[in-house]
């Protein structure tokens, strides 16, 4: 494998200037055979979060408030070194034709909101499936030299071609997605703005979130809605049930969330944690499976 390619900065760098780049840029919408992965870590020194925006994810995600963060909070304060990631010579694909296919978030100890952390992005993965690539990329954020978060992303890449894959295999999630006795169902109303307001909070201006226009352009009838914007969603439907700090959430994203529509969210308990679901109104189809464990 070839040499690790690492970039530092010395805080979360601007979106504009990358934002031009994956428009103009001219990488390929799925790897050709015989890529070489290149591995890449980026780095901010120093983040500070901001309360601002801490309250603006909460109103868009339906957070109720607490001291604590939500859990989904930091991948949305990474988006601009995701985009660094995206549009670094190393990345083999373009980023807007990528789906968000499963998502694992670790968080270990409680994150104290006014304290400075350190965030690294790393990605050394292509995986070849029957349907196309699958790339795994990892976000951290350390305080004082301990991991605090920890994320695994996996996106996809739709097609066939041959692929020399990079990396070992990270196996599937096959879990009960189906609610118990018990269960706490809410009804969630999504509107039709929800991926415009999202944006402004995350930085994903993604064409097909924001109108039925431009997401016609890539093949959906309506504009749908972010899938971590759902996730967050729906840990939010959850906050009661979940501790603070301690677990681990691993999501995995099915039919799209289209705006504007309605979905349920349902909670129930299981072993060592909970299980959510977000599904159509009439609980007959998935948007997403999720499971939330507490970290051993």
């Amino acid at each position: 494998m070839p040499a690790t390619a690492k970039i530092s900065f010395a805080g979360l760098p601007s979106m504009v200037p990358a934002y031009v780049r994956v428009l103009l840029g001219k990488k390929p919408y799925i790897a050709p055979a015989g890529t070489t992965v290149t591995p890449i870590e980026l780095e901010a020194r120093t983040v500070k979060l901001s309360e601002r925006h801490l309250q603006q994810y909460r109103d868009v995600c339906g957070v109720p408030a607490a001291a604590h963060l939500p859990p989904a909070y930091l991948h949305a304060v990474a988006m601009p070194m995701h985009m660094q990631l995206f549009i670094a010579q190393g990345f083999p694909v373009k980023v807007l034709g990528l789906i968000h296919l499963r998502n694992t978030i670790r968080v270990f100890r409680a994150i104290d909101a006014k304290a400075p952390l350190r965030l690294t992005v790393h990605f050394d993965t292509l995986r070849l499936t029957d349907a196309g690539q699958e790339y795994d990329f990892t976000t951290r954020y350390e305080r004082d030299g301990q991991v605090v978060w920890e994320e695994i992303s996996t996106m996809f890449a739709r097609g066939n071609t041959p692929t020399k894959t990079e990396g070992g295999k990270r196996p599937s999630i096959e879990r009960s997605a189906h609610p118990q006795e018990g269960t706490d169902t809410q009804t969630l109303e999504i509107r039709e703005n929800t991926g415009w307001r999202y944006a402004r909070v995350s930085g994903d201006f993604n064409p097909i979130h924001l109108t039925a226009r431009t997401a016609a352009m890539f093949g959906f009838k309506q504009a749908v809605a972010h899938g971590m914007w759902s996730l967050g969603r729906c840990l939010g439907a959850a906050a009661v049930h979940l501790p603070p700090d301690g677990i681990q959430i691993d999501t995995q994203f099915k039919l799209p969330v289209y705006l504007p529509s309605q979905a349920l969210s349902r909670t129930w308990a299981v072993d060592n944690g909970v299980d959510i679901a977000m599904c159509t109104m009439r609980g007959d189809r998935l948007h997403l499976a999720m499971q939330v464990r507490k970290l051993k």
